[in-house]
Formats: structure tokens, C-alpha cells, sequence
């Protein structure tokens, strides 16, 4: 054979082995993260097709044995009622919860509708909140404390009616209805939770005896914001940062942060917030909800803007994982801002779809018909002038 024989669509098979097993463990999903990337790029240049799949085959059934192993020590399978863990359908919060308008005119249904779509392909449970029939007056008294467009204060107002939401659970994920993150992300975030354990120094209550049995949060408790899906990000040092090498970070990266930028190298970084914009997706507790909801200041800056300034001031207890593990999605076209509307540049332009540093787009896989897994990122950033 002239072409070493290539693997197809198995990393979507063992994306999909985990939805269905939900590994309990870091150690067990980072193992099944690992064989994914090495599936996806793996050849056997010496092997018939026959031999290959054999071989495939065998060690599928290995690592299914070793996850029996690793679950069920004793041998026996038992059913899983509740998976707390942060590999689960709602990665490890208790809601997934999407910002998105009860109506949009056509030319924006393919947010909340690729969303949707992105979330069954990777097996994510998305809560879209219901918002109020907003009317002028609420963007008007929006508008009055800061010059924006009416998508600005929509974009406000949809905000905090997530947060009221928010504050009703212990932890909520808000995702803005553009939001993509790649295939695999229920195995990126194990390892994730516990960088932000090991980053604010968690300690987990002691129990007494006979007390219920207590479910560790999986990112702790002592952060305010968790900011995973922006649009740049300057890395903190002190305190120390945790560094983790991610198979899932993309081989290059668009960002102003030299660190991550142009070649990340694989690692990623969790670190206390300089002052990250855009709020693709952000993680938020409780209290941090309570906390922005009781502000009078709303509208005073674009809301990203507004919570940048939180963070950065220290107001709220925020953190970044970098490179993002969120970014926003644009179609094929003219840009079109759901906030800003169309670009005033008619040469402003996509020849295809795609979002900038999520290596293997769940929307872009959701729709792809190929045999492999797919990557719609934006072009490579030319090296940084110095």
C-alpha cells in the first residue's frame, strides 16, 4: 500500500464510549483523552487493512477492560444513579445553563440551533432560560447608563436573566448561544477541576461518622467566576499558575498572550484572571451570581467589559483557563454580529465556517460528514514581532 492505513472515526467511537461509561476518575478520563488524540493520527504503513482492524480491535477491548477494572474493582457492574464527577453531562456543574432569545430573526437561527446540535453530538445537557418579551423601555433604561446598540443592552439583559437562574444553583456553566468547544471536552474537564482545586488550595470538609455521604465539588468552592471561553488573556504568575499538558490544545493559537500564542505547546494554563474579554463561557457560583445581580451598575460597560473590570479589580474571585476551552462560532458569509449587526465591511467575509482555537469544533464535527474528525479553526497567526 502506497498510504499507511489511516483510522477513521475512532475517536468519535471512544468520545462516544466515554458519554455512555462516564469515567468517574481524572486519571481514567485524561487515559481515554490520551487514545483519542493517538487514534486520530495513528497509521500502519506495514499492515494489510485486515490486520489493522484487528489490531484496532484488540486494543479497544483492552481499555475496555481496563475501565471494568478501574470502576468495578469487584468484579461486578453496577448501575450509576448520579455522576457528580466533572466528566458528566453537565461537566461537573449543576447546570449548563445557554444565552439565548426566545425569538431570533433567520439570519441568527443557527446559534441556539448549532448549539443544540453541538451539545448532543458531545453529550451535554443545555438549559436555555427563558427571557421575559423584552421591551424598550428595559433597553432604554440600558442604553441611558452607557452608549450602546439595543443588541448591547439585549445582551445585558440576557445575562442577568441567566444569572438569576444562577444563583438558584451552586454552580452554573453560562454559555453564550455561539458558543463551540471541542469533542472531547467532558475528558478536558476532569483535569481542569482539578487544576482549580489544586490552584486555590480546596480543602474538602471533614465528615463525621455517620453523616450522608459528601460529594466533592468538583472545582471546589473558593472562586467567585471560572472564565473558560474568551477572547484573550494575559497569564498570572503570582501565585503560581498550574500548567497541565493538554492533547486537546491546538497546535497553534490566536491570542495577544505570548505564552499561548502562536504555539502553545500543548500546554494549558489555569491561573487567578488578569482580565479576560469576551464571555463566550464562564462558570459561576451561587454567591458570585448574588454578587453581580446585587450591583447597581449594570449597563455602565459592554457586560464582557463590565465583568472584565470586576476581575481585574479583584471585586470578584475570578479564573482563566488558557487557551480558552470555549470560543464563538461564525458562519460562512458576511459577519454578522448579534449585538453589533453586519459588518459595515462588505469585504469583512468567511469562505467557510469555523472557531478560532477549539481544534476538533463539536459543531463542526456535529455536521461533518467525513470519516475522520474534522478542524475548523482560522488560518495560522504569523510569529509575534518583538
Amino acid at each position: 500500500m502506497d498510504e499507511g492505513y489511516k483510522l477513521q472515526k475512532l475517536p468519535t467511537l471512544l468520545c462516544r464510549i466515554q458519554v455512555i461509561v462516564e469515567a468517574r476518575d481524572e486519571a481514567t478520563l485524561y487515559h481515554f483523552l490520551s487514545l483519542r488524540r493517538m487514534y486520530t493520527m495513528i497509521s500502519f504503513p506495514h499492515l494489510n487493512p485486515f490486520r489493522a482492524k484487528f489490531l484496532i480491535a484488540a486494543l479497544l477491548l483492552c481499555n475496555a477492560i481496563f475501565l471494568v477494572q478501574r470502576f468495578h474493582p469487584n468484579g461486578f457492574w453496577t448501575p450509576r444513579i448520579v455522576d457528580y464527577g466533572a466528566g458528566n453531562a453537565t461537566l461537573g456543574f449543576a447546570a449548563l445553563l445557554a444565552v439565548a432569545p426566545p425569538k431570533a430573526p433567520q439570519r441568527y437561527r443557527w446559534r441556539k440551533d448549532g448549539l443544540l446540535k453541538a451539545a448532543a453530538y458531545t453529550g451535554l445537557k443545555i438549559q436555555i432560560p427563558v427571557q421575559p418579551a423584552w421591551t424598550d423601555k428595559d433597553t432604554s433604561a440600558m442604553i441611558a447608563k452607557h452608549q450602546m446598540s439595543k443588541g448591547g443592552a439585549l445582551s445585558w439583559l440576557g445575562h442577568l436573566n441567566a444569572l438569576k437562574t444562577a444563583a438558584t444553583h451552586a454552580t452554573s456553566l453560562i454559555l453564550e448561544d455561539d458558543a463551540d468547544w471541542d469533542v472531547g471536552i467532558r475528558m478536558e474537564m476532569p483535569i481542569i477541576a482539578e487544576a482549580v482545586r489544586n490552584l486555590t488550595r480546596y480543602k474538602k470538609p471533614s465528615q463525621e461518622p455517620g453523616q450522608p455521604t459528601f460529594h466533592l465539588p468538583p472545582y471546589g468552592t473558593e472562586w467567585d467566576v471560572l472564565w473558560l471561553g474568551h477572547c484573550g488573556e494575559n497569564v498570572v504568575y503570582d501565585p503560581k499558575p498550574i500548567t497541565l499538558a493538554d492533547p486537546t490544545v491546538p497546535p497553534y493559537i490566536n491570542s495577544w498572550e505570548g505564552a499561548v500564542s502562536p504555539d502553545p505547546k500543548h500546554i494549558r494554563w489555569i491561573h487567578y484572571s488578569a482580565g479576560p474579554i469576551c464571555t463566550y463561557a464562564y462558570a459561576i457560583t451561587a454567591e458570585g451570581a448574588k454578587k453581580i445581580l446585587a450591583r447597581d451598575d449594570h449597563g455602565s460597560e459592554g457586560f464582557d467589559i463590565w465583568l472584565h473590570i470586576r476581575c481585574k479589580g479583584q471585586e470578584l474571585r475570578c479564573i482563566s483557563v488558557n487557551p480558552e476551552l470555549f470560543h464563538h462560532h461564525e458562519i460562512a458569509g458576511e459577519k454578522d454580529s448579534l449585538i453589533n449587526g453586519p459588518s459595515e465591511d462588505k469585504k469583512d467575509v468567511l469562505e467557510k465556517e469555523m472557531t478560532d482555537n477549539i481544534w476538533h469544533s463539536a459543531r463542526c464535527n456535529s455536521v461533518s460528514r467525513s470519516k475522520q474528525l474534522v478542524t475548523c479553526m482560522g488560518p495560522r497567526p504569523g510569529p509575534k514581532e518583538e
